[in-house]
């Protein structure tokens, strides 16, 4: 059986919205919801019990309310970021539901393609060396946002501000990004989305899970690593696709400056764990980004 899994923070009926529109009316493969609620409260779960039939636990797998659906409810009372809030979702559908495969999926997701799950699912069973598999991932303005190749930090942190004006810098990485996802072909890649992914659960727990050192951002070039140390590789599957608003869930929590600080900061650990980067390598990035910083700020 297959677990989908969202992490909710402050975005109760967008989830809701999300399951009954878009979930229950297109997955067709045996499965179930675990929605893990971050810093939640008894208004969030009020609110969420008036929109969809759950059985509600506690965040150590304790029943706290029992129904008859297949969604499942995990009360945390901290937010725990995403990576600890998409495994505690993906322990409870390991060790309570027992299932087989995990769907890792945001509640700002359309479906391109009515049967993107089924088809993720078929291909990552035939696929033995895909430890992850993503569809096409496709924004607003119509832009590919799934998959990405690997970046060294100093190109990605260092290069890229010193060989172009900082205030362009952000646009030349997502440029190049946007150019690679675009003609990216079906097969293995470095990085996917991690707005939508399937992983099997034996897989996923044999890696050590998502690396919760991070609150936020990096996840996907992490599990990347954890994934390739037991032999398996992400897998792109464009032949079906969904449509992401990315960034619509954080930037109504974050500020842009808060935004941009989390996600260096996750960068700077997974550089520094993952691939040895060098602690000077890091300084200078670290430096120059606060400097720029200051210089824009007086513009």
């Amino acid at each position: 059986m297959l677990a989908i899994i969202l992490v909710n923070y402050k975005s109760s009926l967008p989830t809701c919205k999300y399951i009954k529109e878009v979930l229950l009316k297109n997955v067709t493969i045996p499965s179930s919801v675990v929605i893990v609620d971050n810093a939640s409260t008894s208004e969030s779960v009020d609110e969420i019990k008036k929109n969809v039939d759950v059985n509600i636990y506690d965040r150590n797998f304790n029943v706290l309310e029992e129904g008859e659906s297949s969604i499942y409810l995990i009360c945390n009372p901290e937010n725990s970021g995403f990576a600890k809030g998409n495994n505690l979702g993906a322990r409870f559908a390991i060790d309570v539901l027992n299932c087989d495969y995990l769907l890792f999926s945001n509640n700002d997701i359309e479906f391109i393609d009515s049967n993107v799950v089924e088809a993720l699912y078929e291909k990552l069973k035939n696929t033995p060396k895909a430890g992850i598999i993503g569809p096409k991932v496709v924004g607003l303005q119509g832009e590919f946002q799934s998959p990405e190749p690997y970046v060294s930090f100093w190109d990605r942190n260092v290069w890229m501000y010193l060989s172009t004006p900082f205030y362009s810098k952000e646009k030349k990485r997502q440029r190049f990004q946007l150019d690679y996802a675009r003609d990216a072909k079906e097969g293995f890649h470095y990085k996917l989305m991690g707005s939508f992914f399937m992983v099997r659960s034996k897989d996923f727990k044999e890696c050590g899970m998502m690396d919760e050192h991070t609150f936020l951002y990096a996840e996907e070039p992490i599990l990347t690593e954890r994934m390739k140390r037991i032999g398996l590789q992400p897998y792109y599957y464009p032949q079906v696709a969904v449509l992401h608003n990315h960034g619509a869930t954080t930037k109504k929590h974050f500020r842009n400056n808060q935004i941009e600080w989390i996600k260096f900061e996750s960068e700077c650990y997974y550089y520094r764990t993952y691939k040895n980067t060098s602690s000077i390598e890091i300084f200078i990035g670290r430096l120059l980004r606060y400097l720029l910083n200051i210089i824009k700020r007086n513009r």
